[in-house]
């Protein structure tokens, strides 16, 4: 309960940086080029910072790990408040975001599945990833109608807040003394993370995370600013619609990839993804709870199951670093193809930027790893 109250309270904040397209569009006139350059800063703080955070998780405390990248985040999100134009404080606040936010979420995914028995690997990963879920529908809804009525400086400080919440409960996690002198002990007999990502048999999770993270990226990013071009007025509908979906996924068949097989359940998931790409190049403004829920149910069954064939069969020791290596290939997809599909938009418009993506998630698929046999 303690994991799933700081996952919510971190998630509320980091959740409520959604809207910032909207933002971005509305307060600055932002065209597509700049809003992708904006959201791929946080993402790309973060990819370069992969190395570093996954030695910290593994080597260190997970409740001081997640204490400072929520104080970070808190701080970093009311920052916003204070900035007035797209200029270089703005991109550097974003810049401490994704670094923060890849501490927080990797540190608890990991903490997760430490506790999870092999077997239900994928099934911890999503209910550890719940709570994230719900915050993605509360924090923009919420922040919308507080952007409406009181200003978008609010939405930055009530951000803030959630993410000082989450630090604060972080002092309540409760780690056995001998984790750490035993993780040392065994470090020096197992094989670095980085030659876990290159694992043949492995390194196709990796690829498929970079695509899931284009689309994500792609679908998070600019069904906003497309839907307001079409007339919309309201964005919130595509965040409850995903979130309602990715949680019912996550919830009620959290362990169908354990039990079915992890790389079919990806492989649908994956086919479905490169679908609602696809599909969102048609965008209508009364599509938007519709284009929210296909990506709910592609995204809730395929993150758990990618996520488990990725470090399926690691040991403790290096479990963290290889999660964060494959946030961090999420996150490259959602930086570089986001930055790249700005200026394709910019040039073609939205529609072909939706088709490109779904294309790319589609020759992915040929990449996914088969699954390991696993013990008891």
């Amino acid at each position: 309960m303690l994991m799933l109250s700081i996952q919510f309270c971190f998630a509320l904040s980091y959740s409520s940086f959604f809207l910032l397209p909207k933002y971005l569009a509305r307060q600055f006139n932002a065209g597509p080029a700049v809003i992708g350059a904006v959201a791929a800063t946080a993402l790309l703080a973060g990819v370069l910072a992969v190395p570093l955070i996954g030695a910290l998780i593994d080597r260190g405390s997970r409740r001081h790990i997640i204490g400072l990248g929520a104080t970070v985040n808190a701080l970093s999100a009311c920052g916003f408040a204070l900035v007035h134009s797209i200029s270089v404080p703005l991109y550097a606040l974003r810049a401490l975001h994704g670094i923060s936010y890849a501490l927080v979420f990797n540190a608890i995914v990991t903490w997760a599945a430490d506790l999870a028995p092999p077997k239900k690997l994928s099934q911890a990963i999503g209910l550890a990833g719940a709570a994230n879920t719900l915050a993605n529908a509360v924090a923009p809804a919420g922040g919308e109608y507080i952007a409406d009525h009181y200003g978008w400086a609010g939405v930055f400080l009530l951000g803030g807040g959630a993410a000082f919440i989450a630090a604060l409960l972080a002092f309540g996690i409760r780690e056995p003394r001998a984790a750490a002198s035993s993780l040392a002990r065994a470090e020096s007999t197992e094989p670095s993370a980085l030659r876990h990502v290159l694992d043949p048999v492995r390194a196709g999770a990796f690829v498929c995370s970079f695509a899931a993270g284009s689309a994500f990226g792609v679908m998070f990013t600019f069904t906003q600013p497309y839907a307001l071009l079409l007339g919309a007025d309201k964005v919130s509908s595509f965040f409850v619609a995903y979130t309602a979906c990715a949680m019912c996924m996550r919830l009620f068949l959290g362990s169908v990839a354990d039990r079915i097989g992890r790389r079919p359940i990806a492989f649908v998931a994956l086919a479905l993804y490169g679908l609602v790409a696809c599909v969102t190049s048609q965008l209508r403004p009364n599509l938007l709870f519709a284009v929210g829920a296909l990506l709910g149910v592609a995204h809730g069954l395929l993150y758990p199951a990618l996520n488990a064939l990725a470090v399926e069969g690691v040991s403790r020791v290096r479990r963290g670093a290889l999660m964060t290596y494959f946030l961090g290939c999420f996150n490259a997809g959602f930086a570089f193809w986001v930055m790249g599909m700005g200026y394709v938009a910019k040039a073609y418009g939205y529609p072909v930027l939706f088709v490109a993506t779904g294309l790319l998630v589609w020759l992915s698929m040929s990449f996914l790893p088969k699954p390991r046999k696993l013990a008891a």
